[in-house]
């Protein structure tokens, strides 16, 4: 995004009210032009179509589309890695323990600006859905592996998409309005993820997407947005900002339904597996 950023930092100086608005909008959230139309990116920032297009003409672009390729092709095809050590080599100076502090304030950051409500919803979804499919690949398939290992645990009934190994037309016709979808989808967003998305919103089951940003492209397919936007733009920087989310949702289920929890915990306890679990050491 340097090249854009570039033409914005050239001429912000003489930009009015409108353009500065847009320019701080743009420095925060470029993906909102990625995926909206003019019309949509300036409902979204607070200003006109007109104004949106204008801004384009005024960063040297034919129009808002020739802009939004541009963003597209710069954003989608790059990486986030060359934002991993920027800003940590800059301003921390502590090793270790100062990089916790960083991932104390992302996740603060988050825990400022996520949605209690929609929070609320995702854990009544969960807990009242017969089932749950959970999918995620590349960056995101961590998330998607440890939350469908922890759900399943707590509530059962919760199944990783495996794409080497699961038909997804066999998994999206088992589905119905009684299950859920849960889809991690971070820079840069596979395709995959998004057509399976596409596909289980045919079958009228309810999609939770866990993302980067509002305007990722999982978000045109889900009934709840999870964003977890942070201080840097890198997906690695964002692991324990999730997991510090995911786990907190998984705890919050067993919580709510902490009978069921309780009598799931005791047939697990009572299977004899000792076979399983080397003790040897202790003895």
């Amino acid at each position: 995004m340097e090249q854009i950023y570039k033409k914005i930092s050239e001429q912000q100086s003489s930009f009015s009210k409108g353009f500065k608005k847009i320019a701080e909008y743009f420095y925060r959230d470029p993906q909102v032009f990625a995926m909206n139309s003019a019309t949509q990116a300036g409902r979204k920032i607070g200003v006109s179509e007109t104004t949106i297009i204008r801004f384009a003409y005024q960063l040297g672009y034919s129009g808002y589309s020739t802009l939004q390729r541009d963003v597209l092709e710069q954003l989608f095809k790059k990486s986030s890695l060359t934002n991993y050590t920027d800003e940590k080599s800059n301003n921390i100076k502590e090793p270790i323990k100062g990089l916790m502090q960083y991932d104390i304030k992302n996740i603060q950051r988050v825990y400022s600006h996520i949605s209690e409500d929609d929070l609320n919803s995702v854990v009544s979804k969960l807990r009242d859905a017969d089932s749950v499919l959970v999918s995620g690949v590349r960056a995101s398939y961590a998330f998607a592996n440890w939350f469908a290992y922890a759900l399943d645990i707590v509530r059962g009934n919760a199944r990783l998409f495996h794409p080497n190994i699961d038909d997804i037309l066999l998994r999206v016709s088992e589905m119905t309005e009684k299950n859920v979808l849960v889809s991690f989808s971070f820079h840069r967003y596979a395709k995959e993820t998004i057509n399976i998305a596409k596909l289980v919103k045919q079958s009228g089951a309810s999609i939770i997407a866990i993302t980067d940003s509002p305007s990722a492209p999982i978000s045109h397919f889900a009934d709840i947005v999870i964003p977890v936007q942070t201080y840097s733009k890198s997906t690695l920087d964002v692991t324990p900002v999730v997991f510090s989310l995911l786990n907190s949702i998984v705890s919050t289920i067993s919580i709510r339904d902490s009978h069921s929890f309780q009598k799931r915990t005791e047939k697990f306890d009572s299977i004899d597996a000792e076979d399983f679990f080397f003790k040897g050491y202790f003895e």
